[in-house]
Parts: structure tokens; C-alpha cells; sequence
């Protein structure tokens, strides 16, 4: 019978399989690219097909068609710059730890490794607030979720479309105390790559990156700023402006499957999806906030009961799939895979200055540098202008 290693380059990595595999067969191992993928010790597996028959990429699981499209605003101010855009996970992780319940998103660990953490108090939550544009390790996590729906705890699990799928798969079933949320992904660089790249930024700082902030509010409010800071310097820029941050916006160097995702389009397997409303301005310009907007895809029952549940909190209005799409291109289709993937990640290993240099340096367009001059709420008028 086949294992998981014939999936090949389509595995995302969610690491379902190690936790699946009752042989403990199963690790994830470094490519060249710093991608994890998994190693079957032959001489312990048994060739049972439950990695396969519990994969994300290779079965079918249940999806929703026609969510319930919000565009959504937290009314609680310091959350909503705290956090990537509206700050609707917040409110929606209180309502799981106010019933005693457990919540896992991804975090940064003390050396900005990210992976997938357990929260269960509310001061834990800002561990757990904004993006970080690097795929997160899950190792372990499936299998301590399913302990805890077990013994009847609720749980909310955070995660991209295939992480949320590979929990999905790995359980089997329904269970009514879990609480699933998935963002819209464009897709996710290697660990390697971020971890070269800090190398390189710590350079820059004349000191080791400790804090690292890809949508920073505090210059320019909702938009793709980032900070990064170490004991000695820190700086602010815009994502167009830095090597990582530019590469990962064009689609240079997400995984090989994020180029295939079968969870980028509209039918979701999550209960709630959440994302940034980019294009706010033009289509609801009324509802516009410098301070940022989230869209809301609300796909099930569940999701309507938990949406429910902090309608009083947050302001919203009602939008349509169409129009949510039209600057979310993977609630559509997943990102393209442009030529430039087939070398970008050469010589990672290497020098972190030359690689950066020769693989990722951003080439600035003159236009890029104008948009970036006008304030996003400016560019909503002007857009509402030219389209009259």
C-alpha cells in the first residue's frame, strides 16, 4: 500500500501524518529549501494507508459553497491595532476561553521560530494576534486537540486552509466542541528562508532581531508595513521595499503545493474565515478604516452561532463573495508560480548577505513608490473618481 511519501512535492506539510501513523513512523524532515516534509522509517511501518487515508491533500473533505460574506470591524480600538486588520479572532477567541476552552494559532517562540501554540487565558492571546507570512510548524498539535476535545473541552484552532484541512482529516469526524477559523492564504515561505533573512536583518541592526512585526499600525495604520527590532536599532518600511517581505507579496517563494492549493477558492472547510477586506474603499468606501477591516466568511452553522455570539462587539455590514474576490484572488484560485521559483531559494544555505542580494533584493518600480506616498484612504477616492 502507498504511504505519504508518494504525494511528493503536493504535500503542504501540516504534519497530520505524524500524528496519525500509530507506528510513530513518521518525521518531517528539511528539504534544501528549509521546506519540512515527511521520512518513512520502512522498517517500522506497517503499511497500514492511514497517513494517506488522513491527508489533507489527498482526500476529500466537507466543504461550504455559498458562505455568508461580512465586511467586520472590532468596536474594541486598542485590539483592533494590535491586530492585523479588524480584529475579529480576538473576539471570537473570548468566546472559546470564556467557556474554559483552549485556543491554537501560531506564535513566534523566543527566537522567532513559528509554530503552533496552546493559549488558554486571555493574556495569552496577543501571542497569537497578526500575520506572520512563514509557514508555522504544527508538529504534535493534532494529536493534543484531540485529547482535549476528548475529554469535552471546547477548542478553537487557527490555522491556513490546509493546516485547518489537516486537523479536519486527522479527526475523522465532527466534533461539536470544536471551533475551526482559516485565513485566506496566498501561501507560505520556507522557516529557512525567514531564519536567513532575520541573519541578514540582524546585520542590518547591528544586533539579533528580537521582535519582528510583519503589519505594524503604529506609522501608517492598516497596510503591509513591517518593524523589526534589536537591542540596538530597529527599523519600519514598506513590505515593496524589503526583500522578504516583496517576495513573498509577488509569490516567489511559497511551498511547491501552495501553487496547487486546493483550499484556495470559495468553498472553505473551515467554519469561519477570516482576512484582510483589501478593496474596502472601493466597494463599501463607507465603511473604509485606516485602522483596518477584516473580511468575514461565515460557512456553516457553527460559524453563524459563534459569528452570533460577538455580533454586539463588532461593527459590520453584509457583502457578497464577488466582490470580497475582486482583491482576495485566492478566495478564487491559488497564486501563480512565476519562472523566477525555479531559483529562487539557490544558495540559502550560504552566505545570508549574498543570497538576499543576488535571489531577493526588491526592484522598486518608480510607480510602487508613488502609490506608497498616497494615503490608502486618498486612493479610495481617486479609484471612486476614475470609475465614474
Amino acid at each position: 500500500m502507498k504511504n505519504i511519501l508518494s504525494l511528493g512535492k503536493s504535500c503542504c506539510g501540516c504534519m497530520g501524518c505524524q500524528d496519525i501513523c500509530p507506528k510513530n513512523c513518521i518525521s518531517f524532515l528539511p528539504d534544501a529549501e528549509g521546506f519540512l516534509y515527511p521520512a518513512v522509517d520502512k522498517e517500522t511501518c506497517i503499511s497500514c494507508g492511514l497517513c494517506l487515508q488522513h491527508c489533507p491533500v489527498a482526500t476529500d473533505l466537507e466543504r461550504t459553497e455559498s458562505p455568508l460574506v461580512f465586511a467586520a470591524k472590532l468596536k474594541d480600538m486598542p485590539t483592533v491595532l494590535k491586530s492585523t486588520s479588524g480584529g475579529i479572532f480576538s473576539a471570537l477567541a473570548n468566546t472559546i476561553l470564556d467557556q474554559n476552552g483552549i485556543v491554537y494559532g501560531c506564535a513566534y517562540d523566543a527566537d522567532l521560530t513559528v509554530r503552533h501554540i496552546a493559549v488558554e487565558k486571555k493574556s495569552g492571546l496577543p501571542k497569537l494576534r497578526g500575520s506572520k507570512y512563514v509557514q508555522s510548524n504544527t508538529e504534535g498539535i493534532y494529536k493534543k486537540i484531540r485529547e482535549q476535545l476528548n475529554s469535552g473541552r471546547f477548542v478553537l484552532f487557527s490555522g491556513t486552509g490546509c493546516q485547518t484541512g489537516g486537523l479536519k482529516a486527522f479527526l475523522g469526524k465532527e466534533y461539536p466542541n470544536l471551533f475551526t477559523i482559516d485565513i485566506i492564504c496566498h501561501g507560505v515561505p520556507s522557516p529557512l528562508l525567514f531564519k536567513t533573512y532575520l541573519e541578514w536583518m540582524s546585520q542590518k541592526l547591528k544586533g539579533t532581531v528580537t521582535e519582528y512585526t510583519f503589519r505594524d499600525k503604529e506609522k501608517c495604520g492598516w497596510d503591509l508595513v513591517m518593524k523589526a527590532a534589536s537591542p540596538q536599532k530597529q527599523v519600519s518600511k514598506y513590505g515593496f521595499f524589503d526583500p522578504y517581505y516583496c517576495a513573498f507579496l509577488e509569490g516567489k517563494t511559497y511551498r511547491e503545493s501552495c501553487y496547487k492549493c486546493k483550499f484556495a477558492n470559495s468553498k472553505r472547510v473551515s467554519d469561519i474565515t477570516l482576512g484582510d477586506y483589501w478593496g474596502i474603499e472601493k466597494e463599501h468606501p463607507d465603511f473604509y478604516d485606516k485602522t483596518g477591516v477584516s473580511l468575514v466568511l461565515v460557512n456553516n452553522e457553527k460559524g453563524k452561532l459563534y459569528w452570533n455570539a460577538i455580533s454586539k462587539q463588532v461593527d459590520w455590514i453584509p457583502s457578497d463573495i464577488k466582490k470580497a474576490a475582486k482583491m482576495n484572488h485566492n478566495l478564487l484560485l491559488p497564486s501563480d508560480r512565476p519562472f523566477c521559483r525555479d531559483t529562487i531559494y539557490e544558495g540559502i544555505s550560504k552566505d545570508p548577505n549574498a543570497f538576499i542580494k543576488h535571489r531577493l533584493q526588491p526592484g522598486i518600480r518608480i510607480k510602487t513608490r508613488i502609490k506608497r506616498l498616497i494615503p490608502k484612504s486618498v486612493k479610495g477616492k481617486i479609484k471612486n473618481l476614475l470609475n465614474k
